[in-house]
């Protein structure tokens, strides 16, 4: 668990994050993680991480480091939205290095099993029917379906190279749950194409465990800093798979605050209020109207009673959108106007502060996420004439007596 912030204005950027990692179902705490990066030693790249800390089993702080060895000796992008296919050009060229390509195998027999498990053992129950092609059919169109109505993740694809590689293994699965599908070849390679297409979609067991990068920089014709923000999932055939969240540039004089993995305590200071409440408040209203509605004497009737619930039910909507109204007037505004302006070292000083409230809370509440948030707050800041400028940073040695590692930086 984490709590990162990226504050963004036509000045720079300001990143910071706190250094607490936790293990086996927040059983084990540590407050040495690594989570705001430099990404270059000649351009203005930047990064934070948040969420899972490896992808499979390498740690993102050896990918991220080898990462801007490579982003060195490329030229220098004119877009700083360029970096995100140089990532993906990166990890591609070293799936066999980080034996991404052995941990893939694991992961992608693993589902080729539940899915055949899960299927098979229905299609397993029509093949003995005297239309058993037709039952068989109708349990592939329902998965179908339900392929058709998931979430799939853009501008991934890796169903042939899936189809390529574990075919074999399909095959052996097969014939160990459900041997009946081999009489029917026509099924049986509709349900392998299925199986295929299945790995392109959003998956729940990849979501829940998502690493977390928040990319951001300027490229060589940038004048004003940018961002992108993704979350990796998975690497499947050299292909990193992973979802856009947002991509951001600072041109339209609109400065933001963007917090990351624990969020809540920063969109209270953001807003003035919990989103807890937010939510809260208008549904309770609600309730309470309908118990009072529904406590009214007999002398009113049932029509009387349904129309006073119509006339009240706009209340809700209207208490949802005053409040909506007062805090971007009242408390986002404000604030945004004042990080319109600020200059770089007020801005490193309120993105350090926003992480250090959340690790303040995280040291005293509880409520099952104590401890998530803590150690040394890192914290850098980002700007067109002075690069990459750190402000605050940890180190786990004494640089007096490691020059060498100081002059690699």
């Amino acid at each position: 668990m984490s709590v990162g912030v990226c504050i963004i204005n036509r000045n720079g950027i300001a990143l910071a994050a706190d250094s607490a990692g936790t293990y086996t179902g927040n059983k084990m705490f540590y407050n040495s993680m690594n989570k705001v990066f430099s990404l270059s030693r000649k351009y203005i790249y930047g990064a934070i991480t948040y969420g899972a800390t490896t992808i499979y089993n390498v740690s993102i702080n050896q990918v991220l480091k080898e990462f801007r060895s490579y982003l060195d000796f490329k030229e220098e992008r004119s877009d700083f939205f360029e970096i995100l296919p140089l990532f993906e050009e990166f990890i591609s060229e070293n799936n066999v290095y980080y034996k991404f390509d052995s941990a893939e195998r694991e992961h992608c027999e693993s589902l080729i099993k539940e899915l055949v498990v899960k299927w098979g053992n229905k299609i397993k129950s029509a093949t003995s029917g005297s239309n058993a092609e037709n039952q068989i059919n109708d349990i592939l169109n329902e998965l179908q379906r339900k392929i058709s109505d998931a979430l799939k993740i853009d501008n991934y694809n890796v169903s042939n190279y899936i189809q390529e590689t574990y075919y074999d293994y399909f095959n052996s699965v097969i014939n160990m749950i459900v041997p009946e599908l081999n009489s029917f070849s026509v099924q049986k390679d509709r349900l392998w194409g299925y199986i295929c297409n299945y790995f392109n979609l959003s998956l729940t067991i990849e979501t829940s465990h998502a690493l977390g990068l928040f990319l951001a920089g300027y490229g060589q014709m940038d004048s004003f800093p940018k961002f992108i923000h993704i979350e990796v999932y998975r690497v499947v055939g050299g292909k990193v798979k992973y979802k856009l969240i947002e991509q951001y540039e600072e041109s339209n004089n609109h400065a933001q605050i963007v917090p990351l993995a624990q969020k809540d305590v920063i969109l209270t200071f953001c807003k003035g209020i919990s989103n807890t409440f937010i939510n809260y408040i208008p549904q309770k209203v609600e309730s309470i109207i309908n118990n009072k509605i529904n406590s009214l004497p007999p002398t009113y009737s049932d029509e009387q009673k349904n129309e006073l619930r119509s006339i009240f039910t706009s209340s809700k909507f209207e208490i949802e959108s005053a409040i909506t109204a007062t805090i971007q007037n009242e408390n986002v505004t404000p604030i945004l106007n004042s990080v319109q302006l600020i200059p770089l070292p007020e801005m490193a000083f309120l993105a350090e502060n926003l992480v250090n409230i959340t690790s303040l809370k995280r040291t005293f509440a509880i409520d099952g996420n104590q401890q998530t948030v803590g150690g040394p707050t890192d914290v850098a800041v980002m700007s067109k004439g002075d690069g990459f400028v750190w402000i605050k940073r940890k180190l786990y040695f004494d640089k007096q007596i490691n020059p060498k590692y100081l002059r690699k930086l």
